[in-house]
């Protein structure tokens, strides 16, 4: 066991020390075992003959799920062990996905071949962009085309990308300075310095932008069976 393992081993974890976010915690892991079925349903062997065709919005869809399972692990090991630099972060990563398959699902296929390109989409132009306007993908775009389905994405965007950077949460967290000048801190940091509404909306945010992801995934996977039943 390492020292940081021990450390944490001698105090409670965040659900034992705040059990009111048991149930959006629990949420969260239904959603990641949510994500075997929707593989499943969209590559399973549900066509004719036993077999599925693949199309390149489901390479951009496989591909997005696999990396929200694995963002979603992380998130649900790091966040109840106090590991918010590692949790945090994995909110605004998520962000990331749920921004590339809402341009999928608005514009299909020629957003699939953009997204599989693996050029900097910053610099790709806006395949929604109207006539005559050079748009490129920039997060900003990527945003608006999000926005109308997602209404709290942009506030989500703003919070997640703070946490990625080194800012004043993280100090705040390893040391207090009294305005009397005195100094305390602990390390690693001590539970009792991270909030509980900074918990919650760390937490929250994490499953509105999965459950965002999801939702998308769903969607595709619905509209390809039912095509497969015609």
């Amino acid at each position: 066991m390492s020292k940081y393992s021990e450390y944490r081993a001698n105090e409670p974890m965040v659900l034992e020390r705040h059990p009111a976010l048991r149930p959006d915690y629990d949420h969260l892991i239904e959603d990641h075992d949510s994500h075997f079925n929707l593989v499943k349903a969209l590559c399973g062997t549900n066509g004719p003959h036993n077999t599925t065709p693949l199309f390149q919005c489901d390479f951009v869809l496989l591909s997005v799920l696999n990396r929200s399972l694995d963002l979603l692990d992380g998130f649900i090991w790091s966040f109840n062990r106090w590991n918010l630099s590692t949790a945090a972060p994995t909110v605004r990563m998520q962000v990331d996905n749920l921004l590339r398959v809402a341009l999928l699902f608005k514009a299909g296929p020629v957003a699939a071949e953009v997204l599989l390109s693996g050029r900097p989409l910053g610099k790709e132009r806006d395949p929604l962009a109207s006539p005559g306007k050079k748009n490129t993908l920039t997060d900003q775009r990527l945003r608006e085309h999000a926005r109308d389905r997602f209404p709290w994405l942009d506030l989500v965007y703003e919070k997640s990308s703070g946490w990625i950077h080194f800012s004043s949460v993280h100090i705040w967290v390893t040391m207090e300075i009294t305005d009397e000048g005195q100094i305390s801190g602990r390390f690693p940091s001590d539970i009792s310095r991270y909030p509980f509404e900074f918990l919650e909306q760390v937490l929250w945010a994490m499953r509105k932008s999965t459950a965002g992801v999801l939702d998308i995934a769903t969607e595709f996977a619905d509209g390809k069976r039912h095509a497969l039943s015609d």
